[in-house]
Formats: structure tokens, C-alpha cells, sequence
């Protein structure tokens, strides 16, 4: 009586290295990539203040009021400007008077653009004491 040998099944793909192929990809494609790291504004913020800390006064000779609207125009103490002439206006103001303050308002509906593209130009001419605010 013969007996006959049982054949093996040699049908279908080996897995015993999927795991490591899968390990190296993962440690190739984390060692790759770049993160994009999202940055803000560089501004310095004052310390909050304290509950029943009296508010600063700001006398108006001290004080530019920049308003820019929902479509991007900007007024200086409510005069209209063009973008171009802003940075010189505020270096004249602020080099005549070092304690001046620029308050930028925005729009609420306004884009946001607009308002760190007024900031920009605001530092550049020299501005160092600038509030911010929407309506």
C-alpha cells in the first residue's frame, strides 16, 4: 500500500515581509516630508490687564485714527488715502511726535489682507505704538 505524499500548497503571495516593507515605507515617507509650520503675526502684546486697573487715556494730538472699510480703501482722521501715500503720511506723524499712537480698525467684513497689509506699512514707516481693533 502506497501512501502518497501530501502536496503543499504553494498558491498565493508570501507575507512575512509585509510588515517590514510597510515599516521602511513609513520611516522613508516621515523622514521626507516637509511640514509646513504656520506663522503669525510678529507683534509684541502688551501684559493683560488686571481686573479694576484704571484704562489709559490717550490725549487726540497723540492719536492717528486709521480706518480701512470692507472693500480695502483706507482714511486717516476720516480723510480718504491711497495705500502709496499712507507710509509717508504716518513717518511724517510719527517723526513729529515720538509718543504717537496709530489706532487700525477694520471692518468686520473686510478682508484680512487688507488689514496686515496696512500693519506692514504702519511698521514700516516707524510706527512702534499701533492698536488694533475691528467694528
Amino acid at each position: 500500500m502506497k501512501l502518497g505524499r501530501k502536496r503543499k500548497n504553494l498558491g498565493g503571495i508570501p507575507t512575512t515581509s509585509t510588515s517590514d516593507i510597510s515599516f521602511l515605507l513609513l520611516v522613508f515617507f516621515l523622514s521626507t516630508t516637509t511640514f509646513d509650520i504656520k506663522k503669525g503675526l510678529g507683534l509684541v502684546l502688551p501684559p493683560a490687564s488686571e481686573p479694576g486697573q484704571q484704562k489709559a487715556r490717550i490725549k487726540d494730538e497723540n492719536l492717528t485714527k486709521v480706518w480701512i472699510n470692507k472693500e480695502g480703501l483706507v482714511a486717516v482722521n476720516e480723510e480718504e488715502v491711497a495705500l502709496e501715500d499712507l507710509e509717508k503720511l504716518i513717518r511724517n506723524k510719527v517723526k513729529g511726535n515720538p509718543d504717537m499712537v496709530v489706532s487700525l480698525k477694520t471692518d468686520r467684513k473686510s478682508n484680512y489682507e487688507y488689514m496686515v497689509r496696512v500693519l506692514d506699512l504702519l511698521q514700516a514707516a516707524g510706527a512702534e505704538k499701533i492698536s488694533l481693533s475691528t467694528n
